[in-house]
């Protein structure tokens, strides 16, 4: 019998890889864990974690400025950038510093090394051989990259962005999904002129319809510009050393945008890069790693998880497969509702859905009704100024079953996951009404909607 290093060996630290590790350790298997720069991978290091603290210390700098609203009066703010910047990467060093207690604790042993195929169980880390009996490649994604005309000395990307010298006068944003509409609000309420160039129709665009809709309206109202169906013709410096871009717009009309810096905001594709998954017999393309229900590739004994499948980019969903993954790998089934996973949009309101968006019930032909509480009938919503959003169900006409929960909100993304786990158990509008719910807060919100779907409306 072949005896190997390790029974499992994860590539990757990121939310999906350390997740992963942790569970197949909690099973008692021998587990190494590779990765090349810092654990706890772009989610941890370069997206969630930092983007969260900016989002943090940039509404509170906007809520100052809206002071007189609540009854006190601010003479000027002072945005202390370096200070800014320190808090995010204290918080970013101490959560990292976390992973790796927790890899310690665990019994995980971590590899800071880059790691290549050489064979189906054998990979090289640098100088030295590393062989495991089975595998989990966890490497996420990269910043897609796109062609530009003229000087493109001034294009960022989103690691950038995290840490720019000083926060710009103009900001042109280059996307509209999730991370460009995190960084316009981030921006924005820093003091930047945002402009987003959206190369379709609308934000966010695999997100409700009504729900991005109403939202983009809150940007457009925050100061936030955006030209839809548009896209970058070729960028220029000019005499005060800022860039001019040429946007083309819809029937040939194009517009020129004066920025310090632009982000390019246009997504992120699968890393496969230096893997050599081809020396392990593992099909993969630029679209990712193909994989069955059980995230296992064409070799049974090499799973692939999170981002650089190809599919939905979220950290969470990448720690469930995971503790999925490495469950079957090792042997056990894994109880975790793969199917209903909830996504976050950290705008200013906050912007969460899971289940079925309005549109795509209409596609799979459902017959489905749809209710839409509005927070102007919160009273949390009014004493915390923000009652422009909504908290909206998509619900079977006939059974009252719950299909999808779309909240635009403060909170939303704290509140989604009682409507995760509504779905998930199958519940009904009948059901979500009859909880008691606490006031006054946002989330009696998803109360009050259940009770719309009712026809039974309280507070409306």
């Amino acid at each position: 019998m072949t005896q190997y290093d390790y029974d499992v060996a994860v590539i990757g630290g990121g939310p999906g890889g350390y997740v992963a590790a942790i569970r197949g350790a909690q099973l008692g298997a021998k587990v190494a864990l590779i990765e090349k720069e810092a654990l706890g991978g772009c989610c941890l290091n370069r997206g969630c974690v930092p983007t969260k603290s900016l989002i943090e210390s940039a509404q509170r700098a906007a809520s100052v400025r809206d002071g007189a609203r609540f009854g006190f009066i601010t003479q000027g703010l002072t945005v202390d950038w370096p200070r800014v910047m320190k808090r995010k990467d204290e918080i970013v060093s101490r959560m990292r510093n976390g992973v790796a207690f927790l890899m310690k604790k665990n019994g995980v042993d971590v590899f800071a090394e880059e790691a290549a195929f050489t064979d189906a169980h054998t990979l090289t880390l640098g100088s030295r051989a590393l062989t495991a009996q089975k595998f989990i490649v966890a490497t996420g994604s990269m910043l897609r990259k796109l062609p530009f005309s003229g000087d493109s000395s001034a294009v960022v990307g989103s690691d950038e962005m995290l840490c720019p010298e000083k926060i710009p006068e103009a900001l042109a944003i280059v996307g509209s999904g999730v991370i460009a509409v995190e960084f316009a609000g981030i921006y924005n309420d820093l003091g930047a002129k945002v402009t987003m160039i959206a190369r379709g129709p609308r934000i966010l665009s695999g997100m409700d319809r009504e729900m991005t809709a109403r939202l983009a309206q809150l940007l457009k109202r925050q100061g936030i510009s955006c030209f839809f169906s548009a896209s970058v013709a070729d960028m220029q410096k000019n005499a005060a050393g800022k860039t001019l871009l040429t946007v083309n717009l819809a029937e040939g009309k194009q517009k020129a945008v004066e920025a310090d810096l632009i982000l390019l905001a246009s997504g992120r594709v699968p890393y496969t890069q230096g893997l050599c998954l081809e020396a392990a017999g593992v099909a993969y393309s630029e679209k990712g790693i193909p994989v069955d229900k059980n995230f296992l590739t064409n070799q049974p004994h090499i799973a692939a998880i999170g981002d650089v499948l190809g599919g939905m980019q979220l950290a969470h969903l990448a720690s469930a497969q995971g503790m999925a993954a490495m469950e079957h790998l090792l042997g056990g089934e894994s109880g975790i509702n793969l199917s209903i996973v909830p996504t976050c949009i950290y705008s200013s309101p906050e912007l969460a859905s899971v289940g079925l968006s309005e549109e795509e019930a209409i596609n799979a032909g459902l017959d489905f009704q749809k209710a839409v509480f509005p927070l102007s009938a919160s009273a949390k919503a009014h004493a915390m100024a923000q009652t422009e959003g909504m908290v909206k169900i998509v619900f079977a006409r006939e059974s009252g079953k719950i299909l999808g929960v779309h909240i635009l909100a403060p909170h939303a993304t704290d509140i989604i996951g009682e409507a995760a786990l509504a779905i998930s158990r199958g519940l009904g509008v009948q059901e979500l009404a009859q909880v008691i719910h606490p006031h006054p807060t946002i989330v009696e919100a998803l109360m009050e909607a259940a009770h719309m779907a009712l026809g039974t409306p309280i507070n409306i």
